[in-house]
């Protein structure tokens, strides 16, 4: 499976609200599609996710057109200073066809959140955090912001 990521700035430089609008114009750039409809339906709930901070270690995911889509947030100074982001455009649109959504949610919001997407929409659902998305082998947890990069051993490799 194909994946491409992108790492959105979020609170505190920007609000819950501005982070799912910048999430809805990279996935649906088309203002009058009807994946825009369909996710300004669930802006609310969505929102509630970000303010969670759940898409920090855990993506919103979006798949079955094209390549499977994650994105992250950063909060706090990694916000402020933007450093690690990745918001630049794509060479698909990912909501184009038969495309669903999976959002992390925390344990506890898990029931109403679920309730919420189900009345709202047909593509979008909540999973709880640190949950596998379907389809993904071996889940998110392999794409964790928070895990230690690989090291290189610098000697080893400059020596002659």
């Amino acid at each position: 499976m194909t994946v491409v990521a992108r790492t959105l700035v979020s609170i505190p430089e920007r609000s819950a609200t501005a982070t799912w609008e910048q999430i809805v114009q990279l996935i649906a750039p088309d203002p009058h599609s009807p994946a825009r409809r369909e996710l300004a339906s669930v802006a609310g709930v969505a929102c509630s996710c970000i303010t969670d901070e759940t898409v920090l270690d855990d993506p919103l995911t979006v798949y079955g057109v094209g390549p499977r889509l994650r994105i992250y947030a950063l909060y706090g100074d990694d916000a402020i200073e933007g450093d690690r982001a990745n918001e630049s455009p794509l060479s698909y649109v990912p909501t184009a066809g038969d495309w669903h959504m999976s959002i992390p949610c925390l344990p506890d919001d898990l029931v109403w959140v679920q309730r919420s997407l189900e009345a709202a929409s047909a593509r979008v659902t909540a999973r709880p955090l640190g949950a596998d998305v379907e389809g993904d082998a071996g889940g998110v947890s392999s794409f964790n912001s928070k895990a230690a990069p690989p090291t290189m051993d610098l000697d080893a490799f400059f020596r002659r």
